[in-house]
């Protein structure tokens, strides 16, 4: 099965047309969709396009109003696409100088490989030298995504010896494939990846070696980084979330984790995170100060920021929201406009707020709304039969469920599996006892999307007046069972 993708020039300089040509997609949905300024928080613009038949046709907007799609870079010289199949996208960059646009791009998809094994060529189903070295980079880096994690399980025990190796290698491929052209800033992503993962290291390597030298690693690992240019601007667009790995990992090479650890016992980590956000997000900051140029410090803060309103209460994090606008809003009205949309979505749902009204379905087709759960309290678990923190609930989650009676409590379990037959088979897998509603989507679903989650497991408790009670600072392993505790044995 293939899919072909054609990208027509038009005689107009500042449009392009693109039409998708597409033999069979089954139950599955192609999209087009603008690569955004934020990878989670920002809102994913999908090109609507034309269809007739198994043809699609799409206006791409113009270089002028493009802006989302180079995600803060200067660089206007290539607008980013994800060509997406279900939860699969092949990253398409197109450039924008007329020298270098081809006539037209024909682009043919084998859907099992997909987003892998594509062969793009020109009109005269020539193969366009611009995007040859970053297929052939796809494929010669299959088998090392492979081994790297494979060799995870190890890595996290402190043996990171394979990981790194691997890693080099990997990063040495895209510095031989991809030094030059449309994909370059790939190369930059990995070489952000292989940086995180040396950071990572540090931790293992004290948590299990013990490391005696760990200040001076970690300092000469930032310095180098910040002389290879992996925090100049260009770099941090094309890494997206890398700016956001470094602070995080960097500020757990102070064992920091390991001190929540011994006060309170085992924890999710977002829970760890949110307890000891203060020495953390002090670590973060220090990595910001190898960032010199000003428009790449405002970019990388804007996901420190973003992160933390994420994250924590806002009574918390609202400080550092409102030093950044204070120190940018006059120069990267691009960033704060995000910023205050974001905060403004986040404030909607903090505790206090009205909960976000739904209407969604079992396996049988019953339809389950806000007002089915009125005069109780009631916990929507967003989860996926592949996310393991989200697995790792529900002993503690069939316990409390047990012992809370129907009246006071109940779980709303709402998949963001995008394929709702593996949602039926992981919940006949785990046979929980509370109602399983099935959302769809990934974390495009619209009840997700209306909370702002960012990732999974995410929890939101609400109150008997169908009220936001708790937002994400909840866990059946942490302590939703004492927050229960105080407002149902109470009353």
């Amino acid at each position: 099965m293939s899919i072909a993708l054609l990208f027509w020039s038009c005689s107009s300089p500042s449009s392009t047309t693109l039409t998708i040509e597409v033999d069979y997609l089954g139950d599955a949905t192609l999209h087009l969709e603008e690569v955004p300024l934020h990878y989670k928080y920002s809102e994913k613009t999908t090109l609507q396009g034309n269809q007739n038949g198994n043809t699609f046709t799409f206006e791409l907007p113009t270089l002028s109003t493009s802006g989302k799609t180079v995600a803060g870079s200067n660089n206007t010289s290539t607008l980013w696409y994800h060509v997406r199949i279900q939860d699969q996208f092949f990253p398409l960059a197109i450039p924008t100088h007329s020298s270098d646009q081809p006539t037209a791009i024909n682009i043919q998809v084998q859907r099992a490989a997909f987003p892998k094994g594509l062969i793009i060529t020109d009109q005269d189903e020539q193969p366009i030298l611009a995007y040859q070295n970053f297929l052939r980079y796809q494929e010669e880096v299959a088998p090392l995504d492979q081994a790297i994690s494979q060799q995870k399980s190890i890595f996290t025990k402190g043996d990171v010896a394979s990981m790194l190796e691997l890693s080099q290698q990997k990063m040495n491929l895209a510095e031989r494939l991809l030094p030059n052209g449309l994909y370059r800033s790939w190369w930059y992503r990995v070489q952000g990846e292989h940086l995180v993962r040396e950071i990572r290291a540090i931790e293992f390597l004290q948590r299990f070696k013990g490391l005696p030298n760990a200040d001076k690693l970690r300092d000469s690992l930032l310095t180098q980084a910040q002389k290879d240019g992996l925090f100049q601007l260009d770099h941090l667009v094309a890494q997206r979330a890398g700016v956001r790995d470094y602070t995080h990992f960097y500020s757990r090479t102070f064992a920091l984790y390991d001190s929540v650890i011994q006060q309170y016992g085992e924890l999710m980590e977002y829970d760890i995170k949110r307890l000891a956000y203060p020495a953390l997000n002090l670590r973060r900051l220090e990595v910001i100060d190898y960032i010199q140029d000003d428009q790449a410090r405002a970019y990388a803060q804007l996901f420190l920021v973003s992160e933390r309103l994420g994250e924590v209460a806002l009574d918390i994090s609202e400080p550092s929201y409102q030093k950044y606008l204070n120190s940018y809003n006059d120069r990267y009205p691009a960033y704060t406009d995000f910023l205050k949309d974001f905060y403004e979505a986040i404030r909607a749902v903090s505790p206090g707020n009205p909960a976000i009204p739904f209407r969604l379905f079992d396996r049988d087709g019953k339809a389950y709304e806000l007002s089915n759960f009125a005069g109780k309290y009631v916990l929507l678990d967003f989860w996926a039969g592949w996310c393991q923190p989200c697995l790792d609930e529900f002993d503690d989650m069939r316990r409390i469920y047990a012992r809370f009676d129907r009246e006071d409590f109940e779980i709303l379990a709402i998949s963001t599996e995008v394929d709702s037959t593996i949602w039926i088979r992981d919940i006949e897998r785990f046979q929980n006892p509370w109602i399983q509603v099935y959302g769809g989507g990934g974390f495009e679903q619209a009840t997700f999307k209306g909370y702002r989650g960012g990732g999974i497991p995410f929890y939101i408790l609400l109150n008997p007046e169908g009220e936001i009670e708790r937002y994400n600072d909840i866990r059946p392993t942490f302590n939703l069972e004492k927050v229960l505790e105080d407002r149902i044995d109470s009353n």
